[in-house]
Parts: structure tokens; C-alpha cells; sequence
């Protein structure tokens, strides 16, 4: 735009320039003419008023002038500038029939007999002849060649004034649409040309409609952000050329990739695994893949699915999750069913032969019928047992209700001890119960109570004759703590995280021995868990155990217990 402005500006100011040297060519040459035809005329007319009779010698005419006397027919009589007898008649020129009509006139045309413009004036004398002069003359343009260079110099000035006022204008002309448009990511300038006011209108409404889009984008952009940077679930997603475009922290940890920039490169720098690449290229040939990859202990599944366009494959959205802990789960799940099949079949294995040992008589005296039933009724005892730690242990998963209120740490350690001290009595073990000052805390009296009980009866249960159980009950902090350390047979380091689980005993042969259900610590666990607190074992084989519970003073949150108490 701004070179054509500029072109049309110059090309404007040299048209104009030449138009006005041809305008004024034009003007001095008529004016050039008409001078030359008064004065013409004046001479005509001074010399028809003192014509003699025999002529006119020719030094008395002006320089350049011719006269020319014809007769009433046209006939020459006399001329300045040749022989009369030689020339023609002159009866049918235009000046002359003018003058025998209007007693003058005159006529401007090329003459043969000169060779040049010639201007002409002819009067009528009184005798009826016809005194004629002409003069010859150059044209405008042989009369302005001496200042041609003149010409040209003024004409190559003016050309350059017009390019340099040309730009200036042209400047002055695009400045305010320059400045409008500079200002396009800014403030509109309060200034324009008034034929703009639609077009700067226009791109005001634009501009408001395209901030807000732009806001609604960086939101949205933002949200997507915050949503896919916190998810737990890794999220990459992938060029057609196996690059990456975009991923999340969780496919970092995940898939157990330094961290670093990844954008832009092969997905491959990320995990070498099979499965990775099995259904990233499923995914990019445009079908949907799943798989699973086992590393460090961790199980991460993949979901691969295409990104279709027109019918296209496009990129491919590779989701990560964490399948660990399901797994876990439904090996517990796996555990837990064979084990209380396995725990419930065995009593009633040895119910059912005990009951058909008698039902078939094979009991004949009274005192084989009472051993029998005596272990009738203890595997029943266990058989219940186990079904009630089973019931326990579902109610405390599901979120039974908690009646919470203040109780002494010191006094359930105390009535726990009562209620074992049989056992205790029985193995040849000693309970005893460290002096402190009184710990009192908000929790549920029956669970804390249930808690203590379990964590001392495998204490005394996995202890030798002769050995000791001490429990404590101290405050640290806004904490309550509850120890309970045995001189037993400890728990090995690699057991010591799955003792909590249902059914696990580090010694089988040995947990037969003491009728144990194996629920008693994962009850335990459960009750800590649901108190918004924690249990950790510290145990050597050999030297003995160590139980610590953690449980917080004032309970667990109250939006906890009112969750516990609608559902």
C-alpha cells in the first residue's frame, strides 16, 4: 500500500508537472501568434496610410516583413520579396478576399515561397486595390530550444522535489493507519482518519470478543493444567513420528524416567519396555491397546488409544495407572478366601470326624464320648473364634460407627491386663504395666480396649516361659502412645511388613500351637487406621518385640465421625 501511495503521489506530481509545461507551450505560442498579427497589422496599416504611388523601397520595410500590391483582379503589382511577373495571382487567398469583402483581414499558413509559417494582413486601399504584408515566423518550440536546458534542469528539480515530497506525504498520509495498527495489541489511538471509524470500530468489537476468547482459552488451558499435572495417573500424548508432545509428573514416576524435557522426543527415552511399545504402535496404527509393565516391584497398566481426524490417525493418548496397590488387593482378596476356607475347613473337618466317630459307636465308653466332645467344643470355640474375628474385621473395613468419648489409656491397659492375666498365668509369662501419668484421649473405649487386648495376647502368645510383656502408656506431644514390648521370639525383617495382613503368621507350625485365628493384628491395624493414627514393629529375632501405637488426643477429625456415622 505504502508503494503505491508513494508511485501514485509521483506519478500524480510528474503529469502535473508536464501538463503545465505543455499548457504553457500552448499559451505562448498563441500568444507568440497574436502578438506577431497586431503587430502585423499595425505595420499594415501605418504603411497602406503612406503608400505612394510607384511602391515602396524595400529598406523601408521591417526586418522579415514582405509587401505585396495586387491589383483589383489579384494580379501582382509589386512585391519586396520578388520578380511581380513570376507570381502567381493571388485572387483566391483567404486574406484577400476577406480584405475585398471587409476591407481587411488576414490568415496564418505555411508559404511556399518562404518555406515557413508566414502570418498574413491584407487592406483594401481606396483606389480598390490591395496592399498585403506577411511576416514569417519560427514555431513556440524553435523559440523556446534556446532555454531548453533551462527547461530541463527546472523540470529534473521538480521531479526530485515531488519524490521527496511524495515520501514525506506519503508518511504523513499512512501515519495514523500505521499507528493504528501498531496499536492493535494496545490501546486504540484516540486520533484516526474519520473514514477508519467503521474499520476501527470493528476491530474494537474484535478485540474485546477476542480477549475474551483468549481468556476462556487460557483458562480452559489452565484448568487442563492444573487437572493433568496433579492426576496420579500418567498421561503422554504422541506424535505420528513417535514424539512426544505433551506429558504429565505422574508418567515420569511411573514409568520410572528421570526427570528432565522430554518434548519432542522419541517416547523411547522414556521406558525401553515391550509392552510400552506394543501399544503405542497398535495405538498409532490406529487400533486401541492395553498391557501391563512389572518393574521395581511396581505394576503400572497401560491404555493406548488412537487420536482419529478425518478418518486418520492423527497421534496416539497413552494413559499410566498405578496398578500396584490393585493388585495387592486382589492378591489379599486371593489370600483371604483361601485362607478362611482353609481356617474354616479345618475345624469343621475335625468336628464332622469327631461327630461321625461317635455317631458310629466307635466311642463305646463314657469317657471316649467326653474326649471327643471336649474337642467338639474346642474346635467349635476356634471355629466361632475365627467367624467373630471375621465380623470384626468386615465392620471395621465398612466403617462401623465409633462411639467416641474420653477415656484413660491407663485403665484399659489395666483391665487388659486382668482379662489375660490367665493366659499369662498358663504360658509363664509376666504382664506388667510401667507407671506414668494418666494419658487420657478421645477414641472409641471398646476398639481401644480390642487393640490392647490383641497386641498383648500375641505378645504373650509369641513369648517364651519365663519372659516378660510391658505395656506404656505415655503422651507426646498432642499424641497418646501405646507400647506394648515382650522378651519373645521376634518377628524377621522380612516378615515384619506383612504381619498385618489377614491370615499371615511368620511360624505356622508354631500358630497351630497357640490357636491363633491370624486376625488379630490386622484387626489391630484397622482400629488404628480408623483413629487417624499409626502402628510400627520394631523386632529381632530372638530378643524380642516391640509395639508402638500412635493415636492423636483429640480423636479423628469430626468430619471423619459424622462421614461414619451417615454411612
Amino acid at each position: 500500500m505504502k508503494n503505491r501511495i508513494y508511485r501514485s503521489i509521483c506519478l500524480t506530481a510528474v503529469a502535473a508537472v508536464l501538463a503545465a509545461m505543455f499548457l504553457a507551450i500552448c499559451f505562448f505560442s498563441k500568444q507568440y501568434t497574436s502578438v506577431i498579427q497586431a503587430d502585423l497589422r499595425d505595420e499594415c496599416r501605418l504603411l497602406a496610410a503612406a503608400l505612394p504611388e510607384e511602391g515602396l523601397e524595400k529598406g523601408v520595410l521591417p526586418s522579415r516583413a514582405r509587401a505585396t500590391l495586387l491589383g483589383e483582379d489579384g494580379s501582382v503589382i509589386w512585391d519586396s520579396s520578388g520578380d511581380p511577373s513570376a507570381m502567381e495571382n493571388h485572387l483566391d487567398r483567404p486574406e484577400v478576399q476577406q480584405a475585398l469583402q471587409a476591407g481587411e483581414g488576414s490568415s496564418i499558413r505555411y508559404s511556399d515561397t518562404l518555406g515557413q509559417e508566414t502570418c498574413y494582413y491584407a487592406i483594401l486601399l481606396e483606389d480598390g486595390r490591395v496592399l498585403r504584408m506577411s511576416r514569417s515566423y519560427g514555431s513556440a518550440l524553435s523559440m523556446l530550444a534556446p532555454i531548453v536546458p533551462s527547461l530541463c534542469l527546472v523540470l529534473l528539480g521538480v521531479l526530485l522535489a515531488s519524490v521527496l515530497i511524495s515520501a514525506r506525504l506519503t508518511r504523513l498520509i499512512l501515519a495514523p493507519i500505521a499507528k493504528l495498527g501498531s496499536s492493535l495489541n494496545g490501546e486504540l489511538p484516540a486520533e484516526y482518519y474519520e473514514e477508519l471509524a467503521p474499520f476501527v470500530s470493528k476491530i474494537r468489537r474484535q478485540r474485546q470478543q477476542i480477549r475474551r476468547q483468549i481468556q476462556r482459552l487460557q483458562n480452559e488451558r489452565d484448568t487442563v493444567s492444573v487437572i493433568i499435572g496433579n492426576m496420579r495417573e500418567g498421561l503422554i500424548t504422541i506424535a505420528p513420528d513417535q514424539r512426544i508432545l505433551s506429558l504429565n509428573p505422574s508418567a515420569l514416576t511411573l514409568l520410572h524416567a528421570p526427570a528432565g524435557n522430554y518434548q519432542g522426543r522419541s517416547y523411547l527415552n522414556l521406558s525401553r519396555s515391550d509392552e510400552l511399545h506394543r501399544c503405542v504402535c497398535a495405538a498409532l496404527s490406529g487400533e486401541s491397546a492395553d498391557g501391563q509393565i512389572l518393574e521395581q516391584g511396581q505394576c503400572c497398566r497401560i491404555f493406548a488409544s488412537p487420536v482419529l481426524q478425518s478418518g486418520s490417525c492423527s497421534g496416539a493418548v497413552v494413559l499410566l495407572m498405578d496398578a500396584t496397590q490393585q493388585q495387592q488387593s486382589e492378591r489379599m482378596r486371593r489370600d483371604f478366601s483361601a485362607n478362611v476356607s482353609h481356617e474354616l475347613k479345618t475345624p469343621l473337618t475335625s468336628i464332622s470326624g469327631f461327630a461321625e466317630i461317635i455317631e458310629s459307636g466307635m466311642a463305646a465308653t463314657p469317657e471316649d464320648c467326653r474326649m471327643f466332645a471336649g474337642r467338639i467344643v474346642r474346635e467349635s470355640s476356634r471355629l466361632i473364634a475365627l467367624i467373630d474375628d471375621i465380623i470384626r474385621l468386615s465392620r471395621l473395613e465398612e466403617g462401623a460407627q465409633m462411639d467416641l468419648c474420653r477415656c484413660s489409656l491407663q485403665a484399659i491397659a489395666r483391665d487388659t491386663i486382668g482379662s489375660l492375666e490367665p493366659v499369662a498365668e498358663k504360658r509363664q509369662v509376666t504382664l506388667t504395666l510401667e507407671e506414668s501419668p494418666e494419658v487420657n484421649l478421645v477414641a472409641c473405649p471398646s476398639m481401644i480396649s480390642e487393640l490392647c487386648f490383641n497386641l498383648c495376647e500375641n505378645a504373650i502368645k509369641y513369648n517364651h516361659p519365663g519372659g516378660t510383656v510391658t505395656i506404656r502408656a505415655l503422651q507426646e506431644g498432642q499424641n497418646a502412645l501405646l507400647q506394648v514390648e515382650d522378651t519373645g521370639i521376634g518377628i524377621p525383617a522380612e516378615h515384619q511388613q506383612r504381619i498385618f495382613e489377614r491370615f499371615y503368621r511368620v511360624d505356622k507350625s508354631r500358630s497351630k500351637q497357640t490357636g491363633g485365628t491370624g486376625l488379630g493384628l490386622s484387626i489391630a491395624k484397622h482400629i488404628v487406621e480408623r483413629h487417624h493414627g499409626a502402628i510400627q514393629v520394631q523386632s529381632c529375632p530372638g530378643q524380642g518385640t516391640v509395639m508402638t501405637v500412635t493415636l492423636p488426643l483429640q480423636g479423628p477429625p469430626p468430619a471423619e465421625d459424622l462421614s461414619e456415622k451417615s454411612s
